[in-house]
């Protein structure tokens, strides 16, 4: 199936809302709330963005809000850059949140990338090979959850298909593979 560019984005909003409903699902069987988390382990800085009407939704998302706050982003995110350029691997940049999460919340969750609609919580893909690969989910999840309720996952499988058909558009119309990103390196030049 091919999108025209008028049907990319509602097309991309009716697989969020897939993903959102196998998430409220899980979540509702297990007892599985993300309320009172810091965030430090899904709502990492170097979660990587790899779809480009992902990238283009969180720009207009971005847009959406007040100039005052997206100034607030723009300048967290070039800290978390220039963390990230001077060491990768310290404390700093690999302990920072997610510059769109403001006092434990994301101000943009209804534009939020599927990494961030999925986090938390096990999961599975199944690959075109027929092989299964396996993810625990949050430090929460895996301690407090996994244990009464070993058997709950997400099969990631259909949304990565469903996201991999829209990416193919995507390549189809600007003539070339769109380069992974973080939200930082997305919304930094945002204008």
């Amino acid at each position: 199936m091919t999108y025209t560019g008028t049907e990319l984005t509602p097309r991309l909003v009716e697989v969020y809302g897939q993903m959102d409903s196998a998430y409220a699902d899980a979540s509702r069987e297990a007892g599985f709330s993300c309320a009172g988390c810091n965030g430090v382990k899904c709502c990492t800085v170097d979660l990587i963005v790899h779809t480009f009407a992902e990238m283009l939704f969180l720009r207009r998302g971005f847009r959406t809000l007040k100039i005052s706050v997206q100034k607030h982003i723009k300048e967290r995110c070039r800290e978390i850059l220039k963390a990230k350029a001077t060491d990768p691997l310290g404390m700093e940049y690999r302990e920072s949140v997610c510059a769109l999460n403001l006092d434990g919340l994301c101000v943009l969750y209804e534009y939020r990338p599927m990494i961030c609609r999925l986090a938390g919580i096990p999961h599975i893909i199944r690959r075109p090979d027929s092989s299964l690969k396996q993810a625990g989910g949050c430090t929460r999840f895996e301690d407090q959850i996994k244990p009464v309720f070993p058997d709950i996952v997400i099969d990631r499988t259909s949304f990565y298909q469903q996201m991999a058909q829209l990416e193919i558009y995507a390549v189809q119309e600007i003539g070339n593979r769109t380069v992974s990103r973080t939200i930082s390196e997305i919304l930094s030049d945002c204008i």
